[in-house]
């Protein structure tokens, strides 16, 4: 098994620099730091699902030589557009994730476009740093379901789990994403929408599909989980039967925003 690593992470601006945000992503920047990612797996390439690049009729895969940063953003402080973070792509593995996606019947196509928005790199600054291990940007098509993202993740498998290069899948985003909710106070608490993501958190964790898609919709409404959670269900999909995960950090701030951070690790073969 080559797919090394899979983690669902948190993508808030506040983790660029949480020192401009009162705080908010401090504890949250020393869990994926702690996470030693690179140390730990040594993945050859990141494969990276960002809620930010939402595509329309699919799922795109960038297979450029050097993916682009991107600064989706706007009325933040203007630190946070001079972080550079652009590590090299993988156009083979990127080519070889389209052809798999294809050969399944998923609606998966190869892109030159878009790039490394923020929803990606915010959270590799901590668990790649110095951008020298490569990326490969995957967009999400929320209008195609869970089951779509799922299903495409599966279709993605056997590329991933090629042995000849070893790597890990990122998806980013959060569970509580309602900014409808937004306090200027950076430890402002939601108790029902904590209550709202344990439950998703802990289907997520024992890989329980129906009960992700099939969890309560009023609550899943209220919660408005960040993407519809797609880039957390083309990775369950992705993973094999080998892997246990678990809860490597829990944040919230700003009122609507959780920032909890799910590992997936390969589960050690007995004996």
């Amino acid at each position: 098994m080559t797919l090394v690593y899979g983690a669902y992470v948190p993508n808030a601006p506040f983790l660029i620099d949480p020192g401009a945000f009162g705080g908010a992503g401090r504890s949250t920047v020393q869990a994926l730091r702690s996470l030693e990612m690179l140390e730990r797996y040594r993945p050859d390439t990141i494969v990276v699902s960002s809620p930010h690049w939402m595509t329309r009729d699919g799922i795109r895969v960038q297979v450029s030589e050097r993916p682009p940063q991107i600064y989706d953003f706007s009325g933040f402080p203007p630190s946070l557009s001079q972080v550079r973070y652009e590590p090299p792509g993988d156009p083979v593995l990127a080519r070889a994730l389209v052809e798999a996606g294809q050969r399944a019947g998923e609606a998966v196509q190869a892109t030159t476009d878009w790039g490394l928005d923020h929803g990606a790199w915010a959270p590799l600054l901590h668990l790649a740093p110095g951008a020298k291990t490569p990326v490969v940007p995957v967009s999400i098509a929320p209008s195609r379901g869970p089951e779509f993202h799922y299903r495409t993740g599966q279709a993605f498998r056997p590329v991933l789990e090629d042995p000849a290069r070893r790597t890990a899948l990122i998806a980013t985003g959060s569970i509580l994403h309602d900014f409808s909710r937004f306090s200027q106070d950076p430890a402002s608490r939601w108790p029902e929408g904590e209550r709202i993501e344990r439950e998703i958190v802990e289907r997520a964790l024992a890989r329980d599909l129906p009960g992700l898609v099939g969890y309560d919709r009023r609550a899943w409404q209220l919660a408005r989980p960040e993407g519809d959670l797609a880039p957390l269900f083309l990775l369950l999909g992705a993973l094999g039967n080998g892997f246990s995960g678990r809860e490597r950090s829990r944040e919230y701030a700003f009122g609507g925003f959780s920032l909890g951070a799910l590992e997936f690790v390969p589960t050690p073969a007995p004996g």
